[in-house]
């Protein structure tokens, strides 16, 4: 790959009672997943309870402290990239109808593959769509069992930077 471009996913450990909720089904140790473009830097796009949400670590940072978090790194072709811009300006488009899924994160602790509901998804989840355009980038299992773990195992170069959002707001990231 000549040209290339780079996707960021950050994996984030909140101590909220829902964060605590979800580490308990998902027997994890990062309850959040975002993704970020290399012509974005410090923006992140996710799902949170309040649905599709632009988050920026910066300003998480002002609301809660010693977030622990891991930053991971993805080189993708160009044309890959455009593919996930242009996902997902669709998501963007649309903000206002889609919500997060509770029962699909539910779904997704058991291992059913096959819960997908219209207009709904979890953060993970929505990070793997993101993602699929990508063979590099790609999990190899349906987004729909995706959690935020997932990515880090997924990584062969290992995080980019490790720490809390405090730290990664200090690298210039």
């Amino acid at each position: 790959m000549s040209d290339t471009r780079d996707v960021f996913v950050l994996l984030t450990k909140h101590s909220d009672n829902f964060s605590l909720f979800i580490l308990f089904l998902i027997r994890g140790y990062y309850s959040h997943a975002s993704i970020g473009f290399d012509d974005e830097k410090g923006k992140f796009y996710s799902f949170t309870r309040r649905g599709f949400h632009i988050e920026e670590p910066e300003k998480i940072c002002q609301k809660r402290k010693n977030v622990k978090c891991a930053l991971y790194k993805i080189s993708v072709s160009q044309e890959d990239y455009d593919e996930m811009k242009k996902h997902l300006a669709s998501f963007h488009d649309s903000c206002k109808i889609w919500k997060y899924d509770v029962p699909g994160v539910l779904m997704a602790a058991v291992r059913f593959p096959y819960w997908k509901r219209k207009y709904r998804r979890f953060c993970s989840q929505f990070v793997a769509e993101i993602l699929e355009p990508a063979e590099e980038a790609r999990l190899h299992k349906r987004s729909s069992i995706v959690f935020p773990d997932d990515f880090a195992r997924f990584s062969k170069t290992g995080p980019m930077f490790r720490g809390t959002l405090e730290g990664l707001n200090l690298t210039g990231y």
